[in-house]
């Protein structure tokens, strides 16, 4: 009878431990371009962070180099139409422009953007909302070799992710924005609620800017993720799980209505 007890334990005890897979995010750092300074210090930050930087500006070329040359993902921030009105920037894609425009705009942003392996929207909130609109970009997107589109949901009746999976686009949406109040606190609890989703749904995608204030609480909160059992990727790899049928992502669930109230 010892014998089979001490043989049974010696099995139970050689047997493999399977680990659970560690939670995984995202985090796109948006509306890169424009200020050098705060562009390399975003580009500074620990870990696989994804860089989304707006066309056709003064440092955009030159910091999607920089964050190739540091191993980070570099995608475009498209400007798309806001419900507001607000000034877009160069590059930008409006309602009422003909076909030809619309795709020569695209095409010209992604020229001034080197290495992008992805595409987000910069505002949005009028232009995401129009099924035209979207069926022509996800068709410009895919004439790419491997791009995929993250939806940054700035209006909650988007309808970018409904045309990028028609079109056979990989894509991924926003799960939180950590900085629509600009203060360190408030970012650390929002980046506090990305963990949390990511934990409860195995992966989740949060959008911040390089605003002085998220780069102090990014520098401080990143070293922590190991050892909370959470893993940073680039946004490339939270999009090729959202195309698995047999995996549920925070990247493509519903999600309370929450818009990005400083950038629409």
């Amino acid at each position: 009878m010892l014998r089979r007890l001490i043989a049974a334990l010696f099995v139970l005890f050689a047997m493999p431990v399977f680990a659970q897979p560690p939670a995984r995010i995202a985090i796109i750092i948006d509306d890169l371009g424009n200020n050098r300074m705060l562009g390399l210090q975003a580009v500074a930050l620990p870990g696989a962070l994804t860089y989304s930087i707006l066309p056709q500006l003064p440092y955009s070329e030159r910091l999607a180099h920089a964050a190739h040359a540091a191993g980070k993902e570099v995608m475009l921030h498209l400007p798309m139409q806001s419900s507001d009105g607000r000034p877009l920037g160069p590059g930008a894609l409006r309602l009422g422009m003909t076909r030809e425009d619309f795709g020569y705009t695209v095409r010209a942003a992604l020229a001034t953007v080197p290495y992008a392996a992805g595409v987000n929207n910069h505002m949005g909130s009028l232009l995401t909302r129009h099924p035209a609109a979207m069926h022509w970009l996800m068709e410009d997107l895919s004439c790419y070799n491997r791009l995929y589109f993250v939806d940054s949901r700035t209006d909650v009746r988007t309808v970018a992710r409904r045309s990028a999976r028609e079109a056979g686009l990989a894509h991924a949406q926003r799960d939180v924005f950590l900085d629509n109040e600009p203060n360190t606190e408030y970012v650390r609890g929002q980046f506090r609620r990305l963990l949390s989703l990511a934990k409860q749904r195995g992966s989740a995608i949060g959008i911040g800017h390089p605003y002085p204030e998220t780069l102090a609480a990014l520098a401080e909160e990143l070293p922590t993720l190991a050892a909370q059992g959470v893993e940073l990727v680039p946004a490339s790899q939270l999009v090729e799980l959202n195309r698995s049928p047999k995996l549920w992502h925070a990247s493509s669930s519903p999600l309370p209505t929450v818009a990005k109230n400083s950038r629409q």
